[in-house]
């Protein structure tokens, strides 16, 4: 059975055997999007387990055991690691706050400065007295690297504390698990 319909000089002819198909597709459709979010599902609750017990669990028991690592009898090589993470928040007085304790601290090089000045206010940049925006940045990771060697934990003498760290610099360290396989 088919029906011819015109739509703006293109014919559209639907069959029985082309609803068929759609329906067919539609369903499995249907299937691999239920498909998918059940495994997005199943994902989410195997990351949480995994993140407690390569975050919590096992750095604990090695910890009470007084164990770094442990070689399995595969081979493989299981370890404590400490991560690092650190951010600075996107608010500017946080980041000016942190900006200024980077130059109180010899971190300088760390700090990319712009000044903003109106477009009305040039001729007055030259005569002095600009008002002007500062807005700075700072890369994290440098910053990260920077704030480990001031803690003393790339192997210099510590010259700072966590507890010197300015308001807006989140300074986070975890222990988790590492496994190398051989």
């Amino acid at each position: 059975m088919s029906d011819t319909y015109e739509l703006d000089d293109v014919t559209v002819e639907q069959t029985s055997n082309l609803m068929a198909q759609i329906k067919e597709h539609v369903a499995k459709l249907r299937s691999l999007q239920w498909a998918m979010l059940e495994a997005e599902e199943n994902f989410k609750k195997a990351e949480k387990e995994y993140l407690q017990y390569s975050r919590t669990v096992m750095p604990d028991l090695f910890k009470m055991n007084g164990l770094d690592a442990l070689t399995m009898e595969d081979g493989s090589v299981v370890r404590v690691i400490t991560t690092t993470n650190c951010s600075i928040n996107k608010n500017d007085a946080d980041k000016a706050n942190v900006a200024k304790w980077l130059r109180e601290h010899n971190g300088d090089s760390l700090i990319r400065s712009e000044c903003i000045v109106p477009p009305s206010q040039m001729e007055a940049l030259k005569a002095n007295n600009i008002i002007y925006e500062e807005k700075t940045t700072m890369n994290t990771n440098s910053v990260k690297a920077f704030l480990l060697d001031q803690l003393g934990q790339k192997g210099s003498p510590a010259t700072i504390t966590k507890e010197d760290l300015p308001k807006g610099l989140n300074f986070y360290q975890f222990d988790e698990m590492e496994i190398v396989s051989k």
